[in-house]
């Protein structure tokens, strides 16, 4: 899938992910256009995305909960579709275990965190229950997102010819 080159691309995209084609060539010892054509490949496979990633806490989002959500399975899909469309939630995942769901919601402050989970959440005829475990701090990760690094470091790199 990827060789030791793709796997250095991915680590100096992840410490500085606005780095030119030409100084990544430098850093590792390839041609811009090598880079420029790694970089497309791998975007192109899905296997990296660029994207800008906001500090969420620079713009005022300083309250982050973790809410586990127990749901009437058959309505499932729709409790699903609903809380995607809720611009406080930014992420949404379906876990196995005690809740169905569990959901990272952004807010300005606990006030705004509550309104949401009373006006928004609640309502949601077929939400069972909710847990929630709010945030103290976040010290491994990047504006929500996960340190994907060890991991990239960890892969079985295939034995592959420089391009």
């Amino acid at each position: 899938m990827i060789d030791e080159l793709d796997q250095k691309l991915i680590l100096a995209l992840q410490r500085d992910g606005r780095m030119s084609y030409c100084n990544l060539g430098e850093i590792l010892g390839v041609t811009e256009g090598t880079i420029r054509h790694r970089f497309k490949r791998l975007t192109k496979a899905g296997i990296i995305n660029s994207v800008a990633v906001p500090n969420v806490g620079k713009l005022g989002y300083n309250f982050v909960a973790i809410v586990g959500i127990q749901v009437s399975m058959a309505d499932l899909r729709k409790v699903w579709d609903t809380l995607c469309q809720n611009p406080a939630v930014c992420q949404l995942t379906w876990v196995t275990g005690r809740y169905d769901l569990i959901a990272v919601v952004f807010a300005r402050s606990a006030v705004e965190f509550s309104h949401c989970m009373v006006n928004e959440l609640s309502v949601i005829p077929s939400v069972i229950r909710t847990e929630t475990f709010v945030s103290l701090g976040m010290s491994k990760g990047i504006g929500g997102l996960a340190d994907t690094t060890e991991l990239v470091r960890r892969l079985d790199v295939s034995p592959r010819k420089r391009q």
